[in-house]
């Protein structure tokens, strides 16, 4: 099934009813109201989470009853003098807490394949990778070619979970690429790709898909 944001947010999605969410791409305005209900499922009703997008959650807004979005978290503080890891992370919390990676500039405009790093997970099973292996070097994407890494990466932070398994990791360069995490949380769990463009390499890419 199929939801806009907007209905996380009003209740017009009945997450209790499903096992797993996905979220894609680029969903980086998100309402306190969306963090809190998605957090909750996750560690209350054993939700999954599939975050298969980057630079997720950063910024903290309202959507007004007349359709107006408003961000209330605008300032730079990902910079690394400010202590946040995101705008998010100014207002409310840092999305590493439930994503378990949080977006960094280092890699932007860039996209490059994984490297494996823990080839003994569940999550390779079947694939045929070993530690070392690259994967998601074909893409789809026509502004930021190059891999299922890219434009704007997640990574690991000071504020992700206790526990987060590290199992792959973009090879984008000064070291900016996203890192592939896989944690349990409450009686959930959470799988990030921490990328912009890994959806672009579903199709392509036998290993991505």
């Amino acid at each position: 099934d199929y939801y806009a944001e907007a209905q996380l947010h009003d209740g017009t999605l009945p997450l209790d009813e499903y096992k797993v969410l996905i979220i894609s791409v680029h969903p980086e305005y998100w309402t306190r109201e969306m963090y809190v209900k998605v957090d909750t499922w996750i560690r209350e009703q054993g939700g999954k989470l599939m975050y298969l997008g980057g630079n997720g959650l950063n910024c903290e807004v309202t959507l007004d009853a007349d359709g107006k979005l408003r961000c209330i978290s605008y300032d730079d503080s990902s910079d690394p003098g400010s202590g946040h890891d995101s705008r998010m992370h100014r207002t409310y919390e840092s999305e590493a807490g439930l994503l378990g990676v949080a977006f960094t500039a280092s890699g932007v405009m860039t996209a490059a394949p994984y490297r494996v790093l823990d080839p003994d997970h569940w999550v390779f099973k079947g694939t045929g990778l070993r530690k070392g292996d690259l994967f998601g070097e074909k893409s789809l994407h026509e502004r930021v070619p190059g891999g299922a890494s890219g434009q704007e990466t997640d990574k690991i932070t000071a504020s992700s979970p206790t526990g987060v398994q590290h199992l792959a990791k973009g090879t984008n360069p000064n070291n900016g690429g996203a890192d592939m995490v896989y944690f349990e949380q409450g009686t959930g769990a959470v799988f990030a790709v921490g990328s912009l463009t890994w959806v672009s390499s579903l199709f392509p890419d036998t290993h991505v898909s």
